[in-house]
């Protein structure tokens, strides 16, 4: 079990599936809070899919080279939350819109995961790291090129 500080600072345990963290109290606490990873999960996939330029999580591994885009009802599987060292990180899988610059996009998400997750918890996150698994044209952008191929 890993945790912060004992003083009024949050404690946040190792990031199992059985584990949760335990929110920051006031003063006089009235009992506990604690949020599971699935939570965080949200938080991280909600922040992620509203960046401009993202078509969607994918599976943290290839198949057959290729990236794998998730279906929503599997869509934790791209986002992965860890606690190394005392510290949260979380890694997200995407895959991103071609012909947009990936540097900005995947800043974007840097700081669109961080600040929601330090927002709705109030628990710092040491690192963001995004994995850019894929390209995909977008639609407008395939029809517009199918319709010059025909000319």
């Amino acid at each position: 079990m890993t945790c912060f500080g004992k003083s009024n600072r949050e404690k946040i345990l190792h990031m199992s599936k059985a584990s949760a963290i335990q929110l920051p109290h006031g003063v006089r606490p009235l009992g506990r809070i604690e949020v599971l990873p699935n939570a965080i999960h949200t938080i991280a996939m909600q922040a992620t899919s509203e960046c401009y330029g993202v078509v969607g999580l994918t599976a943290p591994r290839l198949h057959n080279g290729q990236a794998v885009l998730l279906p929503s009802e599997q869509s934790n599987q791209g986002i992965q939350v860890r606690v190394v060292n005392e510290q949260i990180i979380v890694e997200v899988y995407v895959a991103l819109e071609y012909g947009l610059r990936m540097s900005e996009i995947a800043h974007n998400i840097m700081s669109s995961v961080k600040f929601s997750i330090e927002k709705m918890l109030g628990v710092p996150v040491a690192q963001v790291n995004v994995n850019i698994q894929g390209l995909s044209h977008s639609p407008s952008f395939s029809a517009n090129q199918n319709k010059n191929n025909k000319r």
